[in-house]
């Protein structure tokens, strides 16, 4: 992740200077006031808006430093497979391409010196099937009826890069474990959003490709490792999580901040559903910034809180994200689960974004936003099964992964779940779950004993809030879901469609109108002499703006600014110009006013 200074970026497309021709006036003018018939001109300006210009997420997935055998055919009550992995090996980002890399350099080692080149250290990884962790969590059975398991809801995946092998790679996971097989196809660039509805009774896998700006298209991005591995754990899991329910993957061209927010602002536009996001960058002053796009009705959003230790990281640390943070599972195929925290995990206090309405009223002893909100299982040596196919190959390996990439997309199918049983009792989507979390399950002692195993043991790191205690920590949130309870409690607890606001004016997470907006209705002058004003708007969350202008009179210069629109005008004219000005954002919103400028005789 690279850090970047707040910065705004101004690119004029047209840089309207309008010449007199003919509509200067002298100061003696006394002609009166009358609406302006002077010729007009139209004018287009185009911002960039970007507050986080150059800045890049990364995926946040581990991996086990051994690739394992076939799992075997074994059932959710049986010892979780074991192996010995390599100690000395980082486990973030791991690819097959390098494990592949450190087996073809043992062997070479053992080659020269005639024997078995031993690993320097070794640690044992523990290796979960979908069915253990159903068991593990108290997911509804495979049998359980089509609501249980997510069906008629989506669960959207944006990530960046593409995966020419994410469908295969899906077919041999769904094969292995006995999971709904699911139909398959690539969005047109010239779809019709909002998508159709999702299937009642079966699942499918959506591919879409999106551009920089957000917009589909029929070009996939450039093939990278470390993000296609990222894919594939995303869509195995959340599959593997709410079987039923449809997944849209969306490919971003690149890691840019800019590109995968707009990746979340196409979802928007696709339909209600839940978003996952298993990536992060270090958070900054331009977080705020981007928080309308997490503010779309019906939709739940999450992300990983990272796996560097100790950090705090957009888009996780947004008081509208749900933050997932990570622990490591103990389960021995009976009985209930143990967890501790994951030394990887993320999370912590935000330097940036006040503390959250629904966080004040119910946790204590942070001044600002504390992640992260909830927890799952995310060590890679406490991994889950994941089929990858490298590029070029047909091959199907497995790997034991882990992240709080592995740990978002499993809470993502479980508010699909939830969202699905909300349906079949007629009821609203949860859409923002957090006042249900905090309000309706954490801060109710009983309630939370039922529906969350507390995580109260391990830390990410040395600080003072690093270390899990009972009840809500930043390593973990409130913990671990016991499933059965969660949907229960998600059942019944109240929607959210709109956005929480923050208890402090020092921080830009308030709730903020859709759309970009002027905020100057009239501009006055006098005849004959200068006049220069700026014609103000907002355009919360958009990364780019273009803007339409027509009615400017001959004379008048207008630019752009990333808060306002300058006029200019030498010499004015008596009358009333009315400026039609439309905005149009990245996000798909466009607002259209009239700014009056009024010119008195001198």
């Amino acid at each position: 992740m690279r850090s970047n200074r707040l910065t705004w970026t101004l690119s004029l497309l047209t840089a309207a200077a309008l010449t007199a021709c003919g509509g200067g006036a002298s100061s003696t003018d006394t002609t009166a006031t009358v609406q302006a018939s002077a010729a007009t001109t139209d004018v287009a300006l185009s911002v960039d808006l970007d507050p986080a210009a150059g800045a890049e997420a990364s995926h946040s997935f581990h991996i086990a430093a051994a690739e394992l055998e076939p799992p075997a055919d074994i059932g959710a009550d049986a010892e979780p497979h074991r192996t010995q992995a390599a100690a000395g090996i980082a486990t973030k980002g791991l690819t097959l391409a390098a494990l592949d890399d450190y087996a073809q350099r043992r062997t070479a080692l053992a080659a020269a010196s005639g024997e078995a080149a031993p690993m320097a250290t070794t640690t044992t990884v523990t290796t979960y099937t979908p069915a253990q962790i159903r068991a593990a969590y108290g997911l509804p059975a495979l049998s359980a009826s089509a609501a249980q398991l997510g069906a008629g809801q989506t669960i959207y995946i944006v990530n960046a890069k593409h995966d020419p092998n994410v469908v295969a790679e899906l077919a041999a996971f769904n094969s292995k474990f006995g999971l709904p097989t699911c139909t398959s196809r690539t969005l047109a660039a010239t779809a019709t959003l909002p998508l159709a509805s999702a299937s009642s009774s079966g699942c499918e896998l959506v591919i879409a490709y999106s551009t920089t700006a957000g917009a589909l298209t029929a070009t996939a991005p450039a093939y990278d490792s470390g993000w296609a591995t990222e894919i594939a754990l995303d869509v195995q899991w959340a599959h593997a999580t709410a079987p039923l329910a449809r997944i849209v993957l969306i490919e971003a061209p690149d890691a840019g901040v800019t590109s995968l927010s707009n990746g979340v602002a196409l979802a928007n536009k696709m339909g209600t559903g839940v978003v996952s996001m298993s990536f992060g960058a270090s958070e900054g002053s331009w977080v705020g910034s981007y928080d309308s796009i997490f503010s779309a009705s019906g939709m739940t959003y999450l992300a990983a809180t990272g796996d560097n230790g100790a950090a705090v990281s957009w888009p996780s640390v947004s008081s509208k994200v749900v933050g997932v943070g990570g622990t490591t599972l103990t389960y021995s195929g009976s009985g209930s689960r143990s967890e501790t925290t994951w030394t990887g995990t993320g999370g912590g206090t935000s330097a940036y974004v006040a503390l959250p309405s629904y966080q004040s009223g119910s946790i204590s002893g942070y001044a600002r936003r504390a992640v992260a909100d909830v927890a799952f299982n995310a060590d890679p040596n406490s991994g889950q099964y994941v089929a990858l196919i490298a590029s070029g190959t047909t091959t199907v390996r497995w790997v034991s992964a882990g992240g709080t990439s592995l740990s978002t997309p499993q809470w993502a199918g479980l508010f699909a779940v939830a969202n699905a049983v909300r349906v079949a009792s007629a009821k609203a989507l949860l859409g923002q779950p957090h006042a249900a979390i905090y309000q309706q399950i954490g801060a109710v002692p009983t309630t939370y004993a039922t529906v969350f195993k507390d995580v109260s043991s391990g830390s990410n790191g040395s600080c003072t809030t690093c270390t899990a205690k009972t009840g809500y920590d930043t390593p973990t949130g409130w913990g671990t879901p016991n499933v059965s309870a969660l949907l229960t409690s998600l059942g019944a607890a109240t929607s959210s469609s709109t956005s929480s606001t923050s208890t402090s004016t020092s921080t830009t997470t308030t709730t903020t109108s859709a759309g970009p907006q002027l905020t100057t209705t009239s501009i006055s002058g006098v005849a004959g002499k200068a006049l220069s004003a700026s014609i103000g708007y907002s355009a919360p969350g958009a990364t780019s703006l273009s803007i339409s202008i027509s009615g400017a009179a001959s004379g008048m210069s207008l630019s752009a600014s990333s808060t306002a629109i300058a006029l200019a005008w030498a010499k004015p004219v008596t009358g009333t110009y009315n400026l039609v000005i439309t905005l149009k954002d990245n996000l798909g919103h466009t607002t259209t006013g009239t700014v009056a400028v009024k010119i008195s005789a001198s």
